[in-house]
């Protein structure tokens, strides 16, 4: 079983939220204290932090995993929410799972394949052993919005994730294809990229848009990957909003605009 901690009302609307790669739940942390009505679950996926034991293998197996862990605590369909990996593996849940979820909110993925060179796979694959390097995982949490590098770390201060596990997820991320599954997706999705993401996940938005029967895909101006550290706030107030079907906050640009 997965590692994962709740918080919040035991009455509260439930969230279940998956982290990026080489974190883990941890890097919720901020985002819940602006949800204090919600019941909150933040799990940490194979091969990251408490769940480390448990190994990375694909994103369909995380993905049934985290089910495993979702199913004996939601009472009725639930709201799922992740970021880059988290999204990934979310995504996988939706196609798998379906009868768990009535809202999802995914930030930073894309729909179909990056292209990347050899080159750039080889300098990925490199990298995955630099985490070992503190040094190293502080630029990795700047990149993600923050600057505590305790929340890409162990209770020993080592990387929070295997080198690799970093490089398997690398290698599936490039290689995701959501494509043929699009379609199948029932939950109403609210897809997000801040305005300066990876050309690919921008351009998959009025893919993912017009493809999920039930799609909103809008853009967070201003930030990078990593903007739920950057918007802590706004990024609840989105979560909030979509998971009552309310209007999203004005910040938020469409994809097409």
């Amino acid at each position: 079983m997965l590692h994962h901690v709740q918080s919040g009302p035991p009455d509260g609307a439930p969230i279940f939220f998956l982290h990026g790669a080489s974190f883990d739940g941890r890097m919720w942390g901020e985002i819940i204290s602006h949800l204090p009505q919600c019941r909150c679950t933040m799990i940490d996926l194979p091969g990251h932090g408490q769940s480390a034991s448990v190994p990375f293998t694909t994103f369909d197996d995380a993905a049934d995993e985290v089910a495993s862990v979702i199913r004996p605590l939601a009472h009725h369909k639930v709201t799922i929410v992740g970021i880059s990996m988290g999204s990934y593996v979310g995504f996988r849940l939706l196609v798998r799972h379906p009868e768990l979820f009535s809202h999802a909110v995914f930030s930073g993925f894309q729909s179909g394949p990056i292209p990347t060179s050899l080159s750039m796979r080889i300098v990925m694959a490199i990298s995955s052993w630099m985490m070992n390097f503190k040094s190293v995982r502080q630029t990795m949490v700047r990149s993600m919005g923050g600057s505590d590098v305790s929340l890409i770390s162990n209770a020993y201060g080592k990387p929070n994730a295997s080198a690799a596990t970093t490089r398997r997820v690398g290698r599936l991320a490039i290689d995701f294809d959501a494509g043929p599954d699009l379609p199948n997706v029932s939950a109403r999705t609210l897809i997000l990229a801040g305005e300066k993401e990876h050309a690919t996940i921008k351009q998959s938005l009025p893919v993912f848009e017009r493809s999920i029967p039930s799609c909103v895909a809008m853009i967070a101006p201003g930030m990078g990957h990593g903007w739920i550290a950057e918007a802590p706030e706004l990024f609840a107030q989105t979560v909030r909003a979509w998971m009552t079907d309310s209007a999203l906050p004005e910040a938020l640009v469409r994809s097409d605009s």
